[in-house]
């Protein structure tokens, strides 16, 4: 193998997991506790209020992964990071698709009353910061420098 080829092999953010993992294992296991353990949410929300906060999600994920389609930026956290996004859903957050996989969470556990999608949603916020986004950061500050930490400096991690 090349020097080129071993660059670009160790050209990504290095994250301790695939974020679609967690979020597959989060639902999976929310809804095996709340078959399990129900834990109904204290309030009497309306469904129909989760049903928006899981509509909320799926749109501001689709609007992130056209918007980096369109800015020529890789999705996968496995893959070199070529540009750095700043428009779109990106103006108001650094990591709009994981603020959409949060709010997916909530969103079900408003849907089906159970307060573990809360708990589980607030355990991805943990892992997500640790295990991901702060290795990105790390890795985009290293590789765009200036041009990452402006915009950093300038759009919150979340919202």
């Amino acid at each position: 193998m090349s020097a080129t080829e071993e660059a670009k092999q160790r050209d990504h953010a290095g994250v301790a997991f695939h974020p679609p993992l967690l979020l597959v294992a989060s639902l999976g296991v929310g809804f095996l506790l709340r078959w399990l353990v129900p834990l109904s949410v204290p309030t009497s929300v309306p469904a129909m209020i989760g049903q928006a906060i899981v509509a909320l999600a799926l749109a501001i994920f689709f609007w992130t992964v056209s918007t980096m389609l369109h800015g020529h930026a890789s999705i996968p956290t496995n893959r070199p990071t070529d540009a750095i996004v700043t428009g779109g859903p990106f103006r108001f957050s650094r990591n709009p698709i994981y603020l959409s996989m949060i709010l997916l969470q909530i969103g079900i556990g408003v849907w089906t009353n159970s307060s573990w999608f809360f708990v589980l949603a607030a355990m991805s916020i943990g892992l997500l910061t640790w295990g991901v986004i702060r290795r990105e950061e790390r890795y985009l500050e290293q590789k765009f420098g200036d041009q990452y930490l402006s915009y950093k400096s300038r759009v919150r991690r979340w919202i």
